[in-house]
């Protein structure tokens, strides 16, 4: 969809709408031109993700500091029940609310509109 379309689905302001998808979505600023597209030379892939990840559970196993065992143990524990992802998530955001941001985009116009009536 659209920002158009999603704002008039949800009866909020294209503004508003806009501004949460570039908050939230690598497409939209893609799209946008605000992000670099992704050049895979600089980027992990696959293997690389398995060698890390044996070297996260060899650690969790048999790493001598019982303190870095627990760091990579609570690592992989956290990263299968998908709470990794949700740190990911939200760690950019900034976490403004959408509906905050359409209600102060709705009261800004209706107060620039009564000034505009008080000068006419």
């Amino acid at each position: 969809m659209t920002p158009s379309q999603i704002a008039d689905d949800q009866s909020l302001d294209v503004t508003a709408v806009k501004a949460k998808l570039m908050q939230i979505s690598s497409k939209y600023r893609k799209d946008c031109g605000q992000e670099d597209s992704e050049d895979s030379e600089l980027n992990f892939g696959d293997e690389d993700l398995k060698s890390v990840n044996k070297v996260i559970l060899d650690l969790a196993h048999n790493a001598e500091d019982e303190h870095l065992r627990f760091k990579a143990a609570t690592y992989i524990r956290d990263d299968k029940k998908g709470r990794k992802e949700i740190v990911k998530a939200i760690r950019d955001t900034g976490q403004f609310n959408i509906l905050n941001i359409n209600q102060m985009l709705v009261t800004a116009r209706e107060q620039s509109l009564q000034a505009i009536k008080k000068i006419a």
